[in-house]
């Protein structure tokens, strides 16, 4: 599952490929989590791109553990 646990982190905002980086998941693995029912939706539309809360998706992750 890569790195799911809870890290002090500066950036919040965070892009599909960052989510990707800094859970270590390949981007299928990040598709399948949005799939899910229960992932959070972007928050944030920047020049055509969702930012996701990085709060919000860790949240998910402990919920889904």
């Amino acid at each position: 599952m890569g790195k799911a646990v809870s890290k002090r982190v500066s950036q919040i905002w965070f892009t599909s490929s960052e989510l990707c980086v800094y859970f270590g998941v390949e981007r299928t693995t990040l598709w399948r989590w949005k799939r899910h029912c229960r992932f959070p939706e972007p928050d944030l539309k920047l020049a055509g791109h969702g930012r996701y809360d990085i709060r919000k998706i860790e949240t998910f992750l402990q919920c889904k553990l």
